[in-house]
């Protein structure tokens, strides 16, 4: 069963002046990313996957698995609705599109047990036996898997690996860690690269999302080539620059609040203008631009 390997960066959607999915620009920006990576991944979080249509969804598929399998890497569709049956549709024009992998975040504005939680993922896997599947408990979702609900999980045969909470409280994490680290075909997915540094020192990770890819490519892979190597010094003089950067682009006091504006904002200033974040997001301040744009030509990506 394929795992995941290496880097997995996506993409922002680009949008059109009349908010349209620019798939030619997404192309683009995908291509910008595959160097030294061992797969692209999308449309996640940070692609504004959940204000997109089904249609628009299926058409940044198509783009992902092209530009993946192009350059000879991984494609692994990223999805998940409300519901399994919502769901569903999702996983079956991705396969039939050529994604090699599944990233599937947990049923979301819907409040359930421990048990609906394993048993939602045992019966998609079961649908999909022959898939590699990734599985993504984000307490966005409004939900909150216990690490024995994790490890359940994690004992499902073709379900490959878990994309890291960020929000995830460190003791609940490390019982995690205990209950999963014997099982060989499974595989953690460092949800950015920045969760690497310094709490991960110990647990050697074989994959990682790479949202700062789409600033700084040669950064994060500078990063993720001397965490291989165990080159601390180095992680922790890369892992600075790319949370200095990360910082400066979200609205102080959440990580989640504004982060797309600024983001979109950084990316415009970088001369790759893809349009504004969907509402109810609304564009960056000025003065937020001005904070982008004093960090980014400090750290010479200006």
């Amino acid at each position: 069963m394929l795992l995941p390997e290496g880097l997995n960066p996506g993409s922002y959607t680009p949008f059109t002046p009349d908010n349209k999915l620019n798939e030619k620009l997404l192309g683009e920006e995908l291509q910008r990313v595959v160097r030294g990576s061992g797969g692209l991944h999308g449309p996640a979080g940070h692609s504004e996957f959940a204000s997109l249509t089904f249609d628009e969804w299926k058409g940044w598929t198509n783009v992902l698995v092209d530009v993946a399998h192009r350059n000879n890497i991984k494609a692994w569709s990223f999805f998940g609705a409300e519901s399994f049956e919502k769901t569903m549709p999702f996983a079956h024009h991705a396969l039939k599109a050529g994604a090699d992998g599944l990233f599937v975040i947990a049923p979301y504005f819907n409040l359930y047990s421990q048990e609906a939680a394993f048993q939602y993922y045992k019966d998609f896997a079961a649908e999909f036996p022959g898939t590699p599947i990734v599985f993504y408990p984000s307490h966005q979702t409004g939900n909150h898997f216990t690490p024995q609900t994790i490890a359940r999980i994690a004992e499902i045969p073709n379900i490959v690996g878990m994309k890291l909470n960020g929000d995830a409280p460190y003791d609940e994490f490390s019982r995690t860690v205990l209950l999963t680290k014997d099982m060989p075909d499974f595989r953690w997915i460092a949800g950015g690269l920045n969760v690497l540094y310094p709490l991960m020192m110990g647990i050697q990770m074989k994959a990682s999302c790479s949202p700062m890819s789409n600033f700084a490519h040669e950064w994060s892979l500078n990063f993720w080539n001397a965490y291989q190597q165990k080159d601390w010094p180095s992680v922790e003089k890369w892992q600075k620059k790319l949370a200095k950067i990360a910082a400066v682009m979200n609205v102080a006091g959440d990580r989640h609040i504004g982060a797309r504006a600024g983001h979109k904002a950084a990316l415009a200033l970088m001369g790759r203008p893809v349009g504004l974040p969907r509402r109810p997001g609304i564009p960056a301040s000025e003065e937020h631009i001005a904070r982008i744009r004093k960090v980014f030509e400090e750290e010479g990506l200006l």
